[in-house]
């Protein structure tokens, strides 16, 4: 099974209800829930299931890919 390339979540906090269910359902340890009890935002995803993305009843979480938020690394031309 391919490893899945990890992703930065974004909730949007207008349609988020705090439902909890994204915290309930997630497989990431303990330290992976956010001091707004959700998901955290703050740091990658490196196991990007996206059980809690299918899972909020309203939709409020998104995902970007990881590497979107690298530019690439390119050796300095001489």
């Amino acid at each position: 099974m391919a490893k899945s390339e990890p992703v930065l979540f974004s909730i949007s906090w207008n349609a988020c209800i705090q439902c909890g269910v994204c915290v309930a359902i997630c497989p990431q340890e303990k330290s992976f829930i956010s001091h707004f009890d959700t998901i955290a935002i703050d740091r990658p995803c490196d196991i990007a299931c996206m059980i809690c993305e299918n899972i909020c009843p309203v939709s409020a979480i998104h995902h970007t890919k990881v590497s979107s938020f690298i530019p690439s690394l390119q050796p300095e031309q001489a």
